[in-house]
């Protein structure tokens, strides 16, 4: 097998595509969090990964 290196303008166009790529992923992982967020909000949650118990920490401790 051989390889060859891109050209400049390649590589631009390839930037351009991974831009591209970047910002829709961000986009949809906003999307799928606010589905996510308003699908859960009126549940609490049991998990004590996510309500503090599994550190020993109090909830809202967990950037301490």
């Amino acid at each position: 097998m051989s390889y060859r290196r891109l050209t400049p303008e390649e590589i631009e166009e390839l930037r351009a595509e991974m831009r591209a790529a970047g910002q829709w992923m961000k986009a949809e992982m906003t999307r799928r969090r606010r589905e996510r967020g308003e699908a859960l909000e009126d549940e609490t949650s049991a998990s004590p990964i996510t309500n503090g118990e599994a550190s020993g920490s109090a909830p809202g401790d967990e950037h301490v």
